[in-house]
């Protein structure tokens, strides 16, 4: 069947069990630096649950999500709250103009450099998002190569993972998950909220302001179809629906990322 999502095997969700997890972790006597990863589909609730631990351990959010680092691009990315940022310090969030280019290179450099501050500070750092490619290299130590001529990068065969059959990190990894029913429910229910709270209108500005149609972050979901729409190759239905469409197609995305990353415990979410 097109589209279809393969259930991942899960645990009902236990809050108590994640912290009693993250608590273990806190007492664990190691070399290795701490970190503790949510990840999940999109719309599956690893923002809310991220914020709710952070909270619960005062420490702070790394943001492992290829869009929320731009600027301006808030609706599309379904970036957490402005309130939700006082409460808890996040980084990589914020941090590039539209026209800039970001990686996983650039992403594990910069993540691994804040794990490393925040462990010296005595805090275990949560890292929260769905982008799997970012997070496998961050937790598994991908080695990339120093550019070439070209400007290309490539990742070495031999990561630290595949070395040492261990994590870079000392980490407890949580996926959150959904019946693929309910997933998708949420998708279209979350694409349909991101146009009423003007998803159109943010991508005008964000052209007016003068950012290239063609930009990096532009081509993310949700901004590519809109700046179809008004273009004028589609209607605000069909958008809509293409989103959607396309959202579905990403989450099959992750969970195809994450089935590769068996260390990650599940925790189905209820409806």
């Amino acid at each position: 069947m097109k589209n279809r999502i393969k259930e991942i095997d899960a645990t009902p969700f236990d809050f108590e069990k994640i912290v009693g997890d993250i608590k273990s972790l806190q007492d664990e006597i190691s070399e290795r630096e701490k970190v503790v990863v949510i990840l999940g589909a999109t719309s599956t609730g690893k923002s809310s649950l991220g914020l709710k631990l952070a909270e619960k351990f005062d420490t702070e959010i790394i943001s492992a999500d290829s869009m929320a680092v731009y600027k301006n691009f808030n609706i599309g990315t379904a970036k957490p709250l402005p309130e939700e940022l006082k409460r808890v310090k996040h980084y990589l969030i914020d941090v590039l103009n539209p026209e800039e280019k970001f990686s996983v290179v650039e992403f594990v450099k910069l993540a691994g450099n804040l794990i490393t501050e925040i462990n010296l500070r005595g805090k275990i750092p949560i890292v929260v998002g769905g982008t799997g490619l970012y997070i496998k290299a961050l937790l598994e130590g991908y080695d990339f190569s120093e550019p070439d001529l070209n400007g290309k990068i490539s990742k070495s065969t031999e990561s630290f993972f595949a070395k040492t059959g261990n994590l870079k990190y000392n980490a407890r990894v949580f996926g959150l998950t959904l019946k693929r029913d309910e997933l998708y429910r949420r998708i279209n229910l979350r694409t349909e909220k991101m146009f009423s709270e003007g998803l159109v209108e943010e991508v005008k500005n964000l052209i007016s302001s003068g950012v290239p149609k063609n930009a990096q972050a532009m081509l993310g979901i949700g901004y590519k179809e809109t700046v179809e729409f008004l273009d004028g190759s589609a209607n605000l239905k069909e958008t809509i629906s293409k989103v959607a469409q396309a959202t579905r197609n990403f989450a099959k995305r992750q969970l195809t990322w994450y089935r590769k990353m068996n260390y990650i415990k599940f925790f189905e979410v209820s409806q």
